[in-house]
C-alpha cells in the first residue's frame, strides 16, 4: 500500500530571503529556493495575502488598524481620554482593554501606545482566527482548500508559546511518520521568534542568528526522524516580509505638528513604523501636511503605487493619503512605542531586504515570484499527493479479479 506524503508548512515571520542568502538556511534539506515579493506592509497584511492568494484590496486586510469608528470594538478609549493621567498611562489598563476586547476581536491584534482617543474610532481587520477554515469567508485560505479535500491538519501558531510549539512540531512530524493513520495529513507551524528577536537587537544579532539556528535543528530531526519511519515529507517553509536594520529615526509626529493643524479638528492620523495615514476634516489640512513632511526621508504614495501593490481602497479606510518612509528609517515615536527598535519592516516591496522567502524539498515552478502565487502552488501539490495515493486504489479491482481478498 502507498503511503502518502506528510504535508508540511513552516512560516516564519520576517525571515528574509536575504537573510537565508547570506547564511546558506537548511540548503542541504530544502534545496529548491526563491525570493517572494511581498506586500507594502507588516505580518496583518502579508500573511492574509500568503495564505489566501488575493491581495489586500481583495481580502480587506491590509494593516492592523483602521478607521471605522461606527464597528471599533474599543469604546473604552472615549472614556479612558478623559480619565486622569495616571490610568491613561497606566500599562495595566492597557493589558485590561486588551484582554478585555480579545473575545471580540477574535484575531490577532496589540494596543502598543496608540492614544485613547484615536483607539475608539479604530478596528482591527484581522476579525477571525486566520489558521482555520473560514478565516477570510468566502474569499478562502489554504486552510480552507484543506478542508475542501477532506485533509484533517493541526496548527500552531500564536497563541501558544512558541518553544513548545517547536517540541510539539517536531514531535507530531515524527508520529505522523510512524503511526500515518493516528495523525493528520497536514501540520503547520506558525513562528514569530525571529521577528521579535530581530526586532530587538537587529538582523545579524547573535540572538537572532541562534533562534535561527534552533528552527534549522529543530527541521532537520522532524525530517530525520520521519526518514527513519519510512514516510515521505513535502516540506514548505515560507516566510511573509524579510528585515532591515534601522539606520535612522525620523520623527514625523513632530513634523506634523509644525503645520499648526490640530488633531481631530483639522485631520486624523495614525503613526506606524514605517507608514503615516491621514484622514482630512478641512480643506487646506491636506496641502498643510503635505508641506511639513517635505524634506523628511521618505515619500507620498501615488495612486499608482496603491494599484501596484495592492492596497487602493475606495473607502479610503485605511487612509486617504499614506506617507513612507525610506528603507533603514522608523517612525518614531509613533502609535507602535516611543522607543526605537533595531530592525524593522514595512518598506518598499521592491527592496532587497523586503523580500520574503519559500523554501522546499519539492520543485518550485517558475511562476512562483510573490507571496500572493504560494496559495495556488500549495493547492496544486495537495492534488498531487492525493494523486500519489491513486496507484494503490486504482490496482483494487486488478488485484480482485485475480483473487486475492481486497
Amino acid at each position: 500500500m502507498t503511503r502518502t506524503p506528510l504535508v508540511v508548512l513552516v512560516l516564519v515571520d520576517a525571515l528574509g530571503a536575504d537573510k537565508v542568502e547570506a547564511t546558506g538556511f537548511l540548503s542541504a534539506e530544502l534545496p529548491n529556493r526563491r525570493g517572494l515579493e511581498t506586500v507594502l506592509g507588516f505580518s496583518a497584511g502579508a500573511i492574509p495575502a500568503l495564505l489566501s492568494g488575493t491581495w489586500p484590496a481583495e481580502n480587506g486586510h491590509w494593516v492592523m488598524f483602521h478607521r471605522d469608528p461606527k464597528r471599533s470594538p474599543f469604546g473604552v478609549g472615549r472614556w479612558l481620554a478623559r480619565a486622569p493621567r495616571k490610568l491613561r498611562d497606566s500599562w495595566r489598563v492597557r493589558q485590561w482593554v486588551k484582554q478585555s476586547c480579545r473575545a471580540a476581536v477574535g484575531g490577532y491584534f496589540d494596543l502598543y501606545e496608540i492614544p485613547w482617543s484615536d483607539l475608539a474610532d479604530l478596528d482591527v481587520c484581522e476579525r477571525a482566527n486566520l489558521y482555520a477554515p473560514g478565516g477570510l469567508g468566502a474569499i478562502g485560505t489554504l486552510f480552507d482548500d484543506l478542508a475542501g479535500r477532506r485533509l484533517s491538519s493541526r496548527v500552531w501558531d500564536w497563541r501558544s508559546d512558541d518553544t513548545d510549539n517547536e517540541r510539539a512540531f517536531v514531535d507530531a512530524v515524527v508520529g505522523a511518520a510512524k503511526d500515518p493513520g493516528g495523525h493528520p495529513d497536514f501540520l503547520f507551524w506558525y513562528t514569530p521568534s525571529i521577528d521579535a528577536l530581530m526586532h530587538e537587537h537587529g538582523t545579524t544579532a547573535a540572538a537572532a542568528d541562534d533562534r535561527l539556528a534552533r528552527l534549522g535543528d529543530a527541521i532537520r530531526r522532524a525530517l530525520a526522524g520521519a526518514r527513519a519511519h519510512g514516510r515521505e515529507v513535502w516540506l514548505y517553509l515560507a516566510s511573509d516580509h524579510g528585515m532591515a536594520d534601522v539606520t535612522r529615526h525620523v520623527d514625523v509626529m513632530a513634523a506634523v505638528a509644525t503645520s499648526g493643524l490640530r488633531p481631530g479638528v483639522d485631520y486624523h492620523a495614525f503613526y506606524d513604523s514605517t507608514l503615516a495615514r491621514f484622514w482630512f476634516r478641512s480643506p487646506l489640512a491636506e496641502s498643510a501636511v503635505r508641506a511639513a513632511l517635505d524634506g523628511l526621508p521618505g515619500r507620498f504614495l501615488t495612486a499608482a503605487d496603491e494599484e501596484r501593490w495592492g492596497i487602493h481602497f475606495a473607502d479610503r479606510r485605511y487612509g486617504e493619503v499614506i506617507w513612507l518612509v525610506d528603507e533603514g528609517g522608523l517612525v518614531v515615536p509613533s502609535y507602535m512605542g516611543r522607543h526605537p527598535v533595531k530592525a524593522m519592516h514595512g518598506y518598499d516591496p521592491a527592496t532587497s531586504a523586503s523580500r520574503a522567502t519559500f523554501l522546499s524539498n519539492r520543485p518550485l515552478p517558475a511562476g512562483l515570484s510573490h507571496i500572493v502565487d504560494v496559495r495556488g502552488f500549495l493547492a496544486g501539490e495537495l492534488d498531487l499527493r492525493a494523486a500519489a495515493a491513486a496507484p494503490a486504489v486504482a490496482s483494487l479491482p486488478a488485484r480482485v479479479a485475480a483473487g486475492a481478498r481486497p
